[in-house]
């Protein structure tokens, strides 16, 4: 059990992706362009996102594709660490799979867009926003650089 523990220790601070709840590192992948619709990720439950490009942060998120656009949120608002790097420098990775795509990640808080990922989540995760507190959560488009 403690090689085991100490493998994941050594794992974490060698800069790997994120492992479950706890932030990782950079990324690593294939880097490949960006689609033109995202919908083929309807299909993956989870993505993971690097933020902060000098120090490189990394998360597990949930990830919608509404009219082909991709879109995360952050629930627990901007205080949390990722957002926070996002709005310091919008430039992200995000992975899915073995695929790494190079983004801009976009505060948006247009009504349009807001609608379109809580019907993408509601189909994608079986969410109902009106049983959720989603007034804090913040909403990013994710944009080609």
């Amino acid at each position: 059990m403690r090689a085991i523990a100490l493998s994941l220790l050594a794992l974490m601070l060698g800069g790997c992706g994120p492992l479950v709840m706890i932030p990782g590192g950079e990324l690593s992948g294939e880097l490949v362009a960006g689609p033109a619709d995202w919908a083929f990720t309807d299909a993956v439950d989870t993505v993971q996102l690097e933020t902060r490009p000098t120090d490189p942060y990394s998360v597990n998120v949930w990830m919608v594709a509404a009219n082909g656009v991709p879109y995360i949120a952050a629930g627990g608002g901007a205080e949390s660490a990722w957002p926070t790097h996002i709005a310091a420098d919008p430039r992200v990775r995000l992975r899915v799979g073995d695929k790494l795509y190079e983004l801009n990640a976009v505060r948006t808080d247009s009504e349009a867009d807001r609608a379109a990922f809580m019907e993408a989540a509601r189909k994608k995760y079986d969410f109902d926003p009106e049983e959720q507190d989603t007034d804090g959560a913040v909403l990013f488009r994710l944009e080609p650089r």
